[in-house]
Order: C-alpha cells, then structure tokens, then sequence
C-alpha cells in the first residue's frame, strides 16, 4: 500500500468513526502515528492525528493546529499529517508526544481554525460549541494514551506551535487556556498579537471575555507563559487585494487585524487606532505593553524572507530553526525546573 493508498484507506476509517494505528520509524527512532476519529463519548467532535515516541519520549507535549481551509477530509488528514511528521523533525533533540487537531474550517462557517468571536455564539447542541473546550479534552485524551503506550506522565502544560492561520489559533487558545500552556511559539500572526486590556474586546483585549467564556481572565498564569513571536522581513509585501488600511492602501495578506471573519471591525479599527496601522509598527508597540506588564515576550523578526514561499523566499528552514531552538530552550528549561516523575 503507497502513501496515496494509505490515506485514502485511513479516510474512510476515520469517515466510519473508526482509529487508524500506523508504525513509524525516522532516523531510526520509532513512533505510533495514531488518526484518532471524532468521538462524542470523549466530548470531541472533530478528528486529530497523534503522535507517540516508543523511546526517549518528552514529557511536554506539543500541540499545533491545522492550517487548511477545506470541507474535505482526505485533504485535511494529509495535511495535519505532514504537520505532525514536520513537527517529529523539529522536535527531534527530545522526541514529542505530538498532537495535531483538525478544526473544521469552511467559509460559510465561523472562523474556527482562529478561535473568532463568531466560534462562540453557538448553542450548546452544536457540534463545534467550544472548540477550544474540545481541544481540551484532546489534551487529555492524548495524556492518557501516551501513558498507557510508553508509561510517560506528560506534565500538565505544553508547548503550544503555530504559523500564520495555526498561529493565531495559538495566541487566542493561550489567551482561553494559559493554565495549560508552558511555550507559545508563533510565527507569521504579528499583527493580531492579543493584549489583555478591558479597553478592547476579545480577539485583541478581554473587554467582553467574562461575557463569552464565563470565567475571569487569569493574567497571573497568561504571565508564566514564555512567548516566542517571529515573522518574514517582508511580511506585509504580499498584499491583500480586497482589504485596504484607512487611507485606502491595501494592507498586508495576512494582516488579521484587517480582515472581519478574524478580528471583529469595531476592534480592528480601535486596535489600529491605539496601536498603529503598519503591521510591523503595531506589533512593536504591542509588545513593549506587553513587557512593561510581565510577560516573558519575544518578537524576533528574520530579515529578507517573505511569508509563503512561493517566490522562494518563504521562511522555511529559518523558520524551523526558530521552533527548534524555542522547542530545545522549553525542553532544557523544564528539565532543570521539575525533577524526572515517570
């Protein structure tokens, strides 16, 4: 069975609600690939692919969210595959527990792959109510299979990755969730960093966060997380062609703060108004409010690559040198912090 094969047969396991366990082995290092399906007695309502060292295994799992926007699930299987088979690369120093939801996305939907406002104006009876909550669960689940596969107790936090669309995913699940949260590495999302701040609503700020989760803000634990921001040099040269700035400019592709289905236009537009409507400069800002605050915030900015790679100049191997290094630094860090509990 070819690589083709095997996706179109794990398709339709997963169609049936059936698990899919495949071996793997890369540099000699083995792992269980598992295509976990959506299961309602495990409160998830959306498939995932997960990954599982035999050997050697960290006890911080890393999660990153899928990154395509499509109704079809093949498609969405394969690619949330090669981001986990990209992510066992990058996490090779120490191999990762590896978790990989596929968070439905279509355009006549709710933004759910960035966790919008719009995600969390549905009725409890809907199959995607709380997203977030669901990816929870996920974590959990993972932490239960890992352990019961090579006897592995994960710690409760995790190093949560993320690049362009998957990246803001990251900023607003850490902005839901800190308390689960040790590493945010996030590339290509600069201009939509959130700032906790009641003068503005969610996305952005938390002015209306008690209203939508029913819970208080918990800035003590959104401090402890280590935030790791890179992003292309030349990030805003690729220009959206439907979205302007107010003077009329078109404005960066993926410039969230610019487009509604993401960030709300009424808190765009007070974003940009306190913060700045270049992206670069908005981000800048950001940060230093962020750090004057408290946070353990890093905004690295890798010159003379752009966001894609389609004119071969993407960020690609720069970019995963960046996760690498954040993935080692978390690792090394928590390994001196907490004493070995397997």
């Amino acid at each position: 069975m070819n690589n083709k094969e095997l996706l179109q047969y794990i398709t339709k396991e997963i169609d049936r609600n059936h698990d899919v366990d495949v071996n793997y082995t890369l540099k000699g290092k083995s792992y269980l690939v598992k295509f976990m399906s959506a299961n309602i007695f495990r409160k998830i309502n959306m498939p995932c692919v997960m990954v599982i060292p035999y050997e050697n295994c960290s006890d911080m799992l890393v999660l990153e969210s899928n990154n395509l926007e499509s109704n079809d699930l093949e498609k969405s299987l394969g690619q949330a595959n090669e981001t986990a088979f990209e992510l066992i690369k990058l996490t090779d120093y120490k191999p990762a527990p590896i978790l990989v939801p596929i968070i439905p996305s279509e355009m006549d939907l709710p933004y759910f792959q960035q966790l919008s406002k719009e995600s969390f104006a549905l009725s409890k009876d809907d199959k995607n109510y709380r997203i977030d909550e669901q990816i929870v669960a996920m974590i959990e689940q993972a932490k239960k299979f890992v352990k019961m596969e090579n006897g592995t107790k994960l710690q409760n936090k995790i190093f949560l990755n993320g690049y362009s669309s998957s990246g803001v995913f990251a900023q607003r699940f850490a902005l839901l969730h800190p308390e689960l949260i040790d590493t945010a590495c996030i590339g290509g999302a600069s201009g939509s960093i959130p700032l906790p701040s009641k003068n503005i609503g969610y996305p952005i700020g938390i002015q209306d966060y008690e209203e939508l989760f029913d819970k208080s803000f918990d800035m003590e634990e959104y401090s402890k997380i280590k935030f790791r921001y890179y992003v292309a040099g030349l990030e805003i040269s690729d220009k959206a062609k439907d979205r302007f700035d107010e003077n009329g400019i078109p404005v960066s592709e993926h410039d969230m703060s610019y487009f509604e289905r993401s960030v709300p236009l009424d808190v765009g537009i007070k974003q940009r108004s306190v913060l700045g409507m270049e992206l670069f400069e908005r981000a800048e800002k950001t940060v230093k409010l962020l750090k004057n605050s408290g946070l353990n915030i890093e905004h690295t900015i890798i010159p003379g690559r752009e966001h894609s790679n389609k004119n071969g100049l993407g960020l690609t191997s720069l970019g995963d040198a960046f996760v690498d290094t954040t993935y080692k630094n978390s690792i090394n860090t928590k390994e001196k912090e907490v004493p070995d509990a397997r």
